[in-house]
């Protein structure tokens, strides 16, 4: 009960009246409990229930109970037999009637309440998807910002023709290549893949030369306008590539505290996933499992957990990199042109470390200012601006230097795990030297896992969620510019509350699905994510959620790729022959290329030799300890601020 009084000054009666003067009392909790019960004989629909009950315990119990019973017996039934039944009908149906009433006045306001959140989970989700596509624009400058929107276009499976066309000339700046484009999809909506092939050879020149000139900067956009190019359309089915291990990156980001290890990318995929699960989406993983001799099942979960957290280590010490770049580009300290989403750690580290050392150069330029005492007010600002930056520059950094040193001894540990593998292996006679097919319950086996939630636990994460973003919408009501508008909400989220977001996502799925456990991180990695393009602003919530449903339905589950990287390691960590007969079943069952498996298993020889020397098939990026010059120049500029 909801009540809320004014207090009166004290002016010395007696405590009677002073209750009487108590002020205002809202009664809202019997309101309520009567409306739940209101609402709970409108839905029943009392007069329906009561008729079909006279129809039932009336004319259908009589003619029931008399046919039956002259069949039975040759003679028509008592009358008090009759009463009896027609009795017991009436009062199942009103105890029955009553219980539904019941029921829908307690507990049915809950199961309302939880329908309520996951409709609004999906709605909320939705919007934030769409708010940090355009967040990653937002955080790029000029030809950055067109190429990046470009690319967003392009991976629409629905873009019209004059939309392929703007993307064309935003990437290319050439308007013609872009009206021949929107010519060559109007070929392929009516299937004349032949006019394409006779615009391609006609154009081709110009085309490739405008490939040439963008695949540089921006080698992911270049290749969807080729595709374009060609008559090829994304694939519904097909679903859109997750980016590497950004769960990892999200979860260290909530452990080490520190927020901008997260970019803006992860935070889409985090809220996509959220988005595909309660949706309905189940995504199967592979791992495998030995049954038989304890000895070999334990140490075989031994290495396979050396091997999974050795995984995740050897991606961190590359993600925290690339972090660090997606933070200076964020604070305009690094041009987009010169990191591309493809180039190497190797490179992008150099790359980094140049615009660090550029931002410690400014900054000496700054002091120099200051020495003369000609530092005036907007040199303050950018002084104070440029240190920051490169504060948290030198935070990433050094998180990244840290992910190296923690690979080194996840490989250690690897390599110990292998070690006593094998070691047990060879102890133990019978060992698992191939891959057991067909039916049986001992040896080393492939075992399928559905990652999704259930009902109990898709209610339970949105309203996790919801509570979250009721919170954020409390907060962003009480800031609220004029003509503030619920749904104006996700179109000013900052990319600090977008990273905010994924971690409360990760939170609320970790207990239903175990994010944090490397075997599921990897197996989702191995998946492409549903295609979420047809998501647009001002879609109601039921429209978002069947979209949800739909591509959660119509996404291919394409397990080749989880099954070659079982194949690899099959034959490079445990010693498992690769023979025919597991080939044809990988390639059969999962999709595997046969000469992807061909290739491991030939090479099983060499696999095997190198095992024994370094299970180190990927050399990290060797992160130098952070320059003495970027703390001296931050030390020298915190001095000045003071």
């Amino acid at each position: 009960m909801l009540r809320r009084a004014w207090k009166q000054p004290d002016t010395g009666e007696d405590d009677a009246s002073s209750a009487s003067a108590a002020g205002i009392s809202l009664e809202r909790e019997a309101n309520e409990r009567l409306t739940h019960w209101s609402r709970a004989v409108r839905r029943v629909r009392v007069s329906r229930s009561l008729l079909s009950l006279a129809w039932t315990a009336g004319p259908v119990t009589g003619l029931g109970l008399t046919g039956g019973y002259f069949i039975a017996y040759g003679e028509p039934p008592h009358a008090q037999l009759l009463i009896y039944f027609i009795t017991f009908t009436i009062l199942s149906g009103l105890i029955g009637l009553g219980a539904k009433i019941v029921y829908d006045s307690t507990w049915g306001p809950s199961r309302e309440q939880a329908e309520a959140n996951v409709l609004t989970a999906i709605d909320r989700l939705g919007e934030w998807i769409l708010a940090t596509r355009d967040l990653h624009v937002d955080s790029l400058d000029g030809h950055a910002r067109r190429s990046e929107a470009a690319r967003q276009l392009l991976r629409r499976v629905d873009l019209s023709p004059e939309g392929i066309a703007v993307a064309c000339e935003d990437l290319t700046g050439d308007r013609e290549l872009g009206e021949t484009l929107a010519h060559i999809d109007h070929y392929r909506r009516a299937g004349l893949y032949t006019r394409i092939r006779d615009l391609n050879e006609r154009h081709q020149e110009a085309f490739d030369a405008a490939y040439e000139r963008i695949r540089g900067e921006a080698p992911l956009a270049a290749a969807a306008l080729r595709d374009r190019f060609t008559g090829h359309v994304p694939q519904l089915r097909a679903g859109i590539p997750r980016n590497e291990a950004f769960i990892e990156r999200v979860l260290a980001a909530y452990e080490q505290g520190n927020p901008l290890l997260i970019t803006m990318g992860d935070v889409e995929d985090m809220l996509s996933l959220a988005f595909e699960l309660v949706s309905g989406r189940e995504i199967p993983i592979l791992n495998f499992t030995y049954r038989g001799r304890w000895q070999i099942a334990q140490a075989l979960e031994e290495l396979e957990t050396a091997r999974s957290r050795y995984r995740l280590n050897q991606a961190a010490s590359s993600n925290r990199i690339r972090a660090l770049a997606a933070w200076l580009i964020e604070a305009n300290a690094l041009p987009y042109e010169t990191v591309p989403e493809e180039l190497s750690s190797d490179i992008l580290l150099e790359r980094v470390t140049q615009a660090m050392d550029d931002m410690q150069m400014r900054i000496d330029r700054l002091q120099a200012l200051e020495a003369r005492r000609a530092l005036d007010r907007a040199s303050r600002a950018r002084l104070s601006q440029v240190a920051d930056t490169l504060g948290t520059a030198i935070s990433l950094y050094r998180s990244a230097r840290d992910a190296v040193a923690a690979l080194g001894d996840a490989h250690a540990k690897l390599l110990t795990a292998a070690e006593h593998w094998t070691e047990t292996v060879k102890r133990a006679p019978g060992g698992p030297r191939q891959l057991r097919l067909g039916t049986g319950r001992g040896g080393l086996r492939i075992v399928e896992r559905t990652v999704s939630l259930e009902e109990d636990a898709r209610e339970t994460v949105c309203a996790q969620l919801v509570r979250y973003l009721q919170g954020e919408q409390e907060h962003w009501r009480r800031n609220r510019p004029l003509g503030w508008r619920p749904k104006d909400q996700a179109r000013q989220i900052t990319p600090t509350q977008a990273r905010a977001l994924a971690v409360e996502v990760a939170i609320a799925l970790e207990p239903h699905i175990q994010l944090s456990r490397p075997e599921v991180q990897r197996g989702l990695a191995a998946t492409n994510a549903s295609y979420l393009g047809d998501l647009e602003p001002g879609l109601s919530a039921r429209e978002k959620r069947s979209l949800g449903e739909a591509m959660a339905d119509n996404v291919e589950e394409d397990l080749s790729r989880a099954a070659e990287h079982l194949a690899v390691a099959l034959v490079r960590h445990y010693q498992v022959e690769l023979t025919e007969a597991a080939r044809e079943f990988l390639a059969e069952t999962y999709g595997a290329r046969p000469q992807v498996l061909a290739a491991i298993s030939r090479g099983q020889h060499a696999s095997e030799l190198a095992s024994q020397i370094s299970l180190l098939s990927r050399r990290p990026t060797p992160v130098p300890p952070p320059r003495r010059d970027w703390y001296r120049s931050l030390v020298r500029a915190r001095r000045i601020l003071r």
